[in-house]
């Protein structure tokens, strides 16, 4: 996966639009390196990590060991994009990738927990938007893991399209001579939800009375919310194609939320598309392909160790001539996808020499 500085993705996106992008200007341009922390985590944390987990284990019982949950709190894996000044490992974004892209190796349920903290959570906006208290508050216990973020954006009828905010209203009031505002949403599919201390909320701001007076705006807000706010119910559960990895709703009707708890304070109320581009377009543009590439790694050794135990005529299907030719070996398969290919193969060894079930237990997984 490659990531670029910003100057170098504005000139690359021009490239696109062109009509003409260079491939090869990218590959010569970005040569990605982890620093030696991050390296150190990738070969000690990232590692431990996926000795605890077991892919077959978390797909029957829907959920991960205590020891694995232990371990992703207590090694940061939920606060790695967070600033190291507020306690977080301040990861690079290319450090992220690679620890997401390892994890869905191993178990990709495992990669969508680690992913959401640390491209949807609040963590990243608060570090960049929020008050210096929400700061102060948060920030240390998403670090931590002593809350795990969500963030409360898709709903019924708002999926692809998330920010039309469709069922998520809120109103600016005053109660009790405080400035606030009341909310009524209904939020569905929000990873981590069950497991959240606190949901960075999207609602669709309007103030008919003009009460903020000019300090914040109308439109897409973003509201920090911990599990126990009075009116707020996340739950229950849902698992959306079978996943084991946690998902569920956040819904609330007439609940009060207090001009502190909107995310940057009332001069940020109608800033949420800002800070959804910014931040969460961004961490989507990670999270997403590094979760790609790992599946397409565990997909690649799966099939080539299947095509090798396979046999017709008593023959491995991996020696048929339509196999060897028909796609890899083909005229028309770049150099360049030739050479991906053939280094794929290389964990082969490994997939049979470590893990001799794998190929029948990946079949079992892909016929279902």
């Amino acid at each position: 996966m490659l990531y670029l500085s910003y100057s170098f993705i504005a000139g690359f996106d021009k490239d696109i639009f062109t009509g003409s992008p260079s491939l090869q200007k990218l590959v010569d341009t970005y040569q990605p390196k982890l620093s030696p922390e991050e390296q150190s985590y990738m070969d000690n944390q990232v590692q431990t990590l996926c000795t605890l987990l077991n892919d077959h284990d978390v797909s029957i019982n829907r959920d991960f060991s205590k020891d694995a949950w232990d371990y992703m709190r207590s090694e940061k894996f939920f606060g790695m994009k967070i600033p190291k000044e507020w306690g977080g490992l301040g990861f690079s974004t290319h450090a992220v990738s690679s620890v997401l892209q390892k994890l869905a190796t191993q178990c990709f349920d495992a990669n969508a927990t680690v992913a959401v903290p640390n491209s949807l959570g609040p963590g990243e906006l608060l570090a960049r938007y929020g008050t210096q208290e929400q700061k102060e508050y948060f920030l240390p216990r998403l670090a931590d893991g002593t809350l795990i973020p969500c963030f409360g954006l898709t709903g019924p009828h708002s999926g692809s399209d998330a920010t039309s905010l469709i069922e998520s209203d809120c109103v600016v009031t005053e109660r009790n001579g405080e400035l606030g505002v009341v909310a009524t949403f209904k939020k569905r599919y929000i990873t981590l939800a069950p497991v959240a201390g606190v949901v960075g909320l999207g609602l669709n701001l309007s103030d008919p009375n003009g009460l903020l007076k000019g300090q914040g705006g109308e439109g897409f807000t973003v509201a920090l919310l911990e599990r126990d706010h009075e009116g707020l119910r996340m739950g229950p559960r849902h698992m959306p194609l079978n996943a084991a990895f946690m998902n569920g709703t956040v819904e609330g009707e007439e609940v009060w939320i207090p001009m502190s708890s909107i995310l940057g304070g009332q001069e940020r109320c109608g800033f949420g598309w800002n800070m959804f581009v910014e931040c969460l377009a961004e961490g989507r543009g990670v999270s997403l392909p590094a979760g790609s590439v790992g599946a397409a790694r565990t997909v690649t050794c799966g099939v080539g160790a299947y095509s090798r135990v396979r046999k017709q005529f008593r023959v491995p299907i991996a020696e048929f001539g339509g196999i060897q030719e028909g796609k890899f070996g083909s005229s028309t398969c770049s150099p360049q996808i030739q050479r991906v290919f053939r280094s794929l193969s290389q964990e082969l060894t490994h997939v049979i020499c470590y893990c001799p079930s794998f190929p029948l237990d990946s079949h079992g997984a892909f016929r279902q």
